[in-house]
């Protein structure tokens, strides 16, 4: 069990990046400059979206400890694959699908009569 001092050090970090990430969202989605976000601007006050990412992983830090880190960047990939409009297994379906390709391809070469 860590000690109060480290699982401070650790929500004080979370904080840090949770407002790094409160800027992100606030420019993306609260001024719609998101390239997937389509609508009006969702809050425009800057400080609302940094105070309330910022507590919040302050809160998760501090709970969490190390962990934190893990949803921080769960997070931040979520916001990555959003804004270039992938799910997170497209690349897995498409080597899939290429390796598909590549066995019907090979089979069709194969079995073909000479």
């Amino acid at each position: 069990m860590a000690d109060i001092g480290e699982r401070f050090g650790y929500a004080c970090i979370s904080a840090f990046f949770g407002a790094v990430l409160g800027v992100a969202c606030w420019w993306l989605y609260g001024l719609a400059h998101s390239l997937s976000y389509d609508g009006p601007g969702l809050d425009p006050v800057l400080r609302h979206w940094v105070v309330w990412l910022a507590s919040g992983f302050f809160l998760l830090g501090f709970i969490m400890g190390a962990r934190a880190g893990e949803v921080l960047g769960d997070l931040w990939n979520a916001v990555f694959h959003f804004e270039f409009e992938q799910t997170p297994g497209a690349s897995a379906r498409l080597v899939c699908s290429l390796g598909v390709m590549a066995m019907l391809i090979a089979a069709i070469w194969f079995g073909a009569p000479a």
